[in-house]
């Protein structure tokens, strides 16, 4: 069964449960951080406590372990190292997580983005599982990974995916077309046993359209991580030239500057940007939608990869206008022109162009936000990713009692 496609609102999507004849014993859910496990996945939370009698989230504790027991799952805290490359403390890892499958010998293993696919591959050479799900929620250094011990990282996962989907009891899990593509170029193919999601979903509901702000001077924000692959740094090269030219419009930046992440960009080179430009950093924001009730404009100028940004689909829900980079995952939501501007990758002078025609423009940005949340509700809703990993599910574990 091919799920290549995107669903759209024009589709039968039929987006109540799938019937499952027969619930699987138990699900282990491996994903880096408890706040991501929060932020992105609570909707395959939700599946896998329909498909499942149980459900066992292997992940890292921030302090919010007893939120996700709160959906009905159990709860094991792992350090995944998510900033670690040494191969040593990653062999280490692999030892410890596969202790931990053995332990509670589940039916499925599904491995979310990165570090749990790599650790989890590995474990799962020394404790074999009825059935992995690979999870890839953007591909990080498979992509754009540079130097020889990175280009041998690159080389090792792709082999260590390959073999894990080979098995016919394997599934695969993307957020846009050009990762499934990547990886197929790499050797990773699974054949007809792969979805494309479209991202984590976003609640139409919990994020209505708003109306739009009465600002004397556009806003444009970017909520994300503080981090150069998301391309702050060169948003803050566009607001110089915004500057220059004495286009009225401000600039508001959400989130946390990331620590573990080595592209991190520091607190205070943050605070001395904003305070040359006409900017404000606010670090996390616990309601995004708080953003979105006063800022006019969504901007992500990322320079790599993404898997479908939910900042990006949040923003879209509440109708605003989007100005993104020509990346994967970006490219798939925005439609040049139609939803908001797709600029070429660090390139601040096509961005600052972009974002002072929306800054210049009321009507236009109105129009363009209208067309981004009727984008998000033909195929990237909560409800759309739900029936998707039903869908996925079900197919999964049929296909092998078939077999």
């Amino acid at each position: 069964m091919s799920r290549e496609t995107w669903q759209s609102a024009g589709e039968d999507l039929r987006l109540g449960p799938d019937p499952f004849s027969e619930l699987c014993r138990k699900v282990v859910l491996c994903i880096t951080e408890d706040w991501f496990a929060l932020s992105h996945f609570r909707p395959l939370i939700t599946v896998l406590r329909e498909v499942a009698h149980a459900v066992v989230v292997v992940t890292h504790s921030s302090g919010r372990l007893g939120e996700i027991e709160a959906l009905g799952a159990r709860v094991i805290d792992f350090d995944f190292r998510r900033s670690s490359s040494d191969p040593l403390r990653e062999a280490q890892s692999a030892w410890a997580l596969a202790r931990v499958l053995e332990a509670e010998d589940a039916d499925v293993v599904h491995l979310v983005a990165m570090k749990p696919v790599v650790l989890g591959g590995l474990a799962l050479k020394l404790v074999p599982a009825a059935h992995v799900v690979v999870h890839m929620t953007g591909l990080g250094l498979l992509a754009f990974g540079r130097g020889l011990l990175l280009r041998l990282y690159r080389t090792a996962a792709l082999r260590l995916m390959a073999s894990m989907l080979r098995k016919p009891s394997s599934f695969l899990l993307v957020e846009n077309p050009d990762d499934l593509a990547l990886l197929r170029a790499g050797g990773v193919d699974p054949g007809p046993r792969c979805t494309i999601l479209g991202g984590a979903g976003v609640d139409s509901e919990a994020f209505p359209a708003l109306p739009q702000p009465r600002n004397q001077v556009a806003v444009a924000a970017f909520v994300g991580r503080m981090i150069r692959p998301k391309g702050v740094d060169v948003l803050v090269a566009a607001l110089d030239r915004l500057k220059r030219r004495r286009v009225p419009m401000r600039a508001e930046l959400y989130g946390n500057t990331d620590a573990d992440n080595p592209e991190a960009v520091a607190g205070e080179e943050l605070m001395a940007w904003c305070a040359k430009y006409d900017a404000h950093w606010f670090g996390h924001i616990a309601d995004v939608r708080e953003v979105w009730r006063r800022a006019d404009i969504f901007v992500l100028p990322a320079r790599s990869r993404e898997g479908m940004p939910r900042a990006l689909l949040e923003a879209a829900a509440s109708a605003r206008a989007l100005v993104v980079s020509d990346v994967p995952g970006c490219r798939h939501f925005v439609r040049d022109g139609v939803e908001g501007f797709v600029v070429p990758p660090e390139d601040p002078d096509a961005l600052a162009n972009a974002l002072e025609r929306l800054a210049r423009d009321a009507d236009l940005r109105r129009r363009m936000g209208e067309a981004a949340r009727l984008r998000l509700l033909q195929g990237f809703t909560e409800a759309h990713v739900k029936h998707s990993l039903r869908a996925t599910y079900a197919a999964m574990l049929r296909d092998t009692r078939v077999s």
